[in-house]
């Protein structure tokens, strides 16, 4: 393997791990937050660092009128909606059957891509990102095959599945034209803006009564840096060189990763199903990757 596409491997992997790691965070902030207050913190703290980072380093573009659009829909798909329907969906129903329809945008996403660019699916690729989101199940569930849930939330996170389909047609086109830097810098920017009008109608008053203690900070930075900054700009930097298909099936090793810090860190048990599932995920996001380089 080419040691540059080795590397975006690496990133899109280590965009994975961000990710998987901003469900632990969550939980902190949760305990003194609503979630409208800690997407607004997250994406203002990230545009202000993205935007000074990029002017400095030269790598910030203006969109040019047409594009402007695009980039006020990208954002408004997500992280605006998106995060409205995760978050709240996520509050309704358990975490598992939470991460399971999440899980569902790789399985979409091709489809998505196809209706709007004509981009063809093998039958290898459908293979790849079926066997892979039943790896997942597997993972999620383990010997708990049951299904409970508020039907609203169920909705909710279904919801926030379009959106992120919406964002994946979107992305796609700006990414032929401007860079990963650009691109998060002005999605969080105006998705900061799009959260603010909710923030001060609805969130205003607890905001001015939470306790920000040291904990709640540093997860917020921690969500602000490495969930909304380098995860988005990496996944992006991916979406540029691998296509859009293949690096969204890498989001299904979301809940692999998540499985195995709990058994590290908080010595959780990964069951026998759990075992199988993990090289169920890990097998059909390589027979996806695999195809698709032969292509």
């Amino acid at each position: 393997m080419a040691p540059k596409k080795l590397m975006v491997y690496g990133i899109v992997i280590l965009a994975m791990v961000f990710w998987s790691m901003t469900y632990v965070w969550y939980k902190i902030v949760f305990k003194e937050l609503t979630p409208i207050t800690v997407m607004t913190i997250r994406l203002t703290f990230s545009a202000i660092f993205l935007l000074l980072f990029s002017i400095f380093t030269n790598r910030l573009s203006f969109p040019n009128k047409k594009d402007f659009l695009w980039f006020l829909l990208l954002a408004f798909f997500q992280p605006f909606l998106y995060f409205l329907g995760e978050s709240h969906g996520a509050n309704l129903v358990s975490p598992t059957i939470s991460a399971v329809i999440i899980s569902t945008i790789p399985v979409f996403t091709p489809f998505a891509t196809y209706l709007f660019y004509g981009e063809k699916i093998s039958v290898f690729n459908v293979m790849g990102i079926f066997l892979s989101f039943l790896g997942v199940m597997l993972v999620l569930f383990g010997k708990e095959l049951h299904f409970y849930g508020s039907t609203y939330g169920i909705i909710l996170l279904f919801g926030a599945v379009l959106s992120a389909l919406g964002y994946a047609v979107i992305i796609v086109k700006l990414t032929n034209k401007y860079n990963s830097f650009t691109i998060i810098s002005w999605q969080n920017l105006l998705g900061a803006i799009f959260f603010l009008p909710l923030f001060f109608i609805a969130d205003w008053t607890n905001f001015t009564q939470a306790n920000f203690t040291k904990e709640i900070i540093v997860n917020l930075i921690y969500l602000a840096l490495f969930g909304s900054t380098i995860a988005y700009v990496f996944f992006t930097y991916s979406i540029k060189h691998l296509g859009i298909v293949r690096a969204s099936m890498f989001t299904n090793i979301i809940p692999v990763f998540t499985t195995i810090f709990a058994f590290l860190v908080l010595g959780s048990k990964i069951d026998l199903l759990k075992g199988i599932g993990i090289g169920i995920v890990l097998g059909g996001l390589y027979l996806s990757q695999l195809k698709a380089s032969k292509k």
